[in-house]
């Protein structure tokens, strides 16, 4: 009786268009805690959603932000509200600061990611899928992955999902839709036809057709989440997360003006006069070269996106509206600027900062975009607090045009040392490998690499 009662309803979800579970996954958000006036404005805003009033839902939500600026949970909201009224830049925003705040969950990752396929910036999409890969469904991901751009990507991970023996519908109809993003349209047409009448598959076809140009990423989003496409220039300035500095922030702002005199001072008297237009920055410390090509596998830096059918996100948990997330963890990083394949690099000079001691490297993943190491930089350190321990080294390489930045763990002595953090890694769901720090075991090889502390 209960296998009927789910097969009814999984022919309900089909009829009904295979991006309704993604739908309510994403656009009605998660329930938050009352308690204090922001908490009504975003309760409202999250009852709003799930009656399907968008403009009152951004409305409120906007309030509930304004009165709190720095929970995350709030923001959460206020990316959902815009998700659902079709305003993708300023969707996307939202969730990206509240990320900043602490919101860590797969499916605010998802949520940022599909925001910023519909503007088209699906490299960006894939920086942030694969630093949350373990905490997005595979189901979601795979479909994910074939929106921003990478179907034969997406394919693959769907297709060993059903193999595996997640034999349901939405594997089926995301996999469907993976293949028509993918051109194979008779495996789309297959696929689908497990799950939708016979007299509805030329529809079906014809509506992923229609929106199938390169150029059609949003239109492509907003069918699969059933929100009209709207023009939309962003949030409101006075509502963005720069406005509402934290604590730290403000005293570590603090103390900089009251230095910076001294500094000045200090400066004017050990500087040697230089004639106008005189080129006086200072020169960036130069290290060994590593000219290899970014490394293929775990760690690897992830191709272009794929793309959605139907996403089933699964519900965040309940946030307390009473109290923002954590801070999100700041690093002062060593980034590397690389040539690789005798492109160019372009690096701006830093204060230097030397690096740790150590043989070996670990490297977690690399990325199309800083933001991207940033952000999974954060994940990592959340999802393994030992990492905080050791010095994060970011390189930034450039490979046929290409830029890709690296994330990985340094000062690590010897193999032993850091197969051992890796497998730590691994065993919180990370992805990683070891590599030799060639600067460190072959100081005598030719400069080609500049390392620089970044604030």
């Amino acid at each position: 009786m209960a296998s009927t009662a789910k097969h009814s309803m999984e022919a309900r979800l089909v009829r009904a268009g295979v991006t309704t579970a993604l739908a309510a996954g994403l656009l009605t958000g998660c329930t938050v805690a009352n308690g204090g006036h922001p908490s009504k404005y975003a309760d409202r805003a999250q009852s709003a959603l799930q009656k399907g009033d968008a403009d009152k839902a951004v409305n409120l939500a906007e309030q509930a932000v304004q009165a709190d600026p720095r929970n995350a949970a709030y923001r959460t909201t206020l990316g959902d509200a815009y998700l659902r009224a079709g305003r993708f830049a300023s969707a996307r925003q939202a969730y990206d600061e509240a990320m900043q705040l602490g919101d860590d969950k797969g499916r605010t990752a998802l949520s940022l990611a599909l925001a910023d396929i519909a503007q088209g910036n699906g490299r960006h999409a894939m920086d942030t899928l694969a630093a949350y890969r373990d905490s997005i469904p595979a189901s979601d991901y795979g479909l994910a992955v074939a929106l921003a751009g990478q179907p034969k990507q997406g394919v693959a991970v769907l297709a060993n999902l059903l193999r595996s023996g997640e034999n349901t519908t939405k594997v089926r109809q995301n996999l469907a839709y993976a293949y028509a993003l993918d051109g194979q349209w008779a495996q789309a047409r297959i696929m689908a036809a497990q799950d939708v009448p016979a007299n509805e598959i030329d529809g079906r076809i014809t509506e992923w057709a229609l929106n199938g140009k390169p150029e059609d990423v949003n239109k492509r989003v907003a069918m699969l989440l059933k929100v009209p496409v709207v023009a939309d220039s962003g949030e409101p300035q006075a509502l963005a997360l720069a406005n509402f500095p934290s604590t730290q922030q403000l005293a570590d702002e603090a103390a900089g003006r009251q230095a910076a005199p001294a500094l000045a001072a200090a400066a004017k008297k050990e500087l040697p006069a230089v004639a106008f237009g005189q080129n006086t920055a200072p020169q960036p410390a130069v290290a060994v070269a590593d000219s290899s090509t970014p490394d293929a596998g775990a760690g690897a830096e992830p191709t272009a996106p794929a793309a959605l059918a139907q996403i089933d996100m699964p519900q965040s948990e309940t946030a307390s509206a009473g109290e923002s997330a954590p801070e999100r963890f700041v690093s002062r990083p060593v980034v590397q600027h690389v040539s690789a394949h005798r492109a160019a690099a372009s690096a701006t000079p830093a204060t230097h900062l030397a690096m740790a001691d150590g043989t070996h490297l670990v490297q977690l993943g690399a990325f199309s975009s800083a933001e991207g190491a940033d952000r999974a930089w954060t994940h990592f350190t959340r999802r393994n607090p030992a990492l905080k321990r050791y010095q994060r080294v970011t390189t930034h390489v450039v490979v046929n045009g290409h830029d890709f930045w690296r994330v990985m763990v340094a000062g690590l002595n010897g193999y032993g040392s850091a197969s051992s953090l890796c497998s730590t890694v691994k065993s919180h769901g990370g992805a990683c490998f070891v590599r030799l720090d060639t600067d460190k075991v072959n100081p005598g090889r030719a400069h080609a690499e500049t390392r620089m502390a970044r604030n």
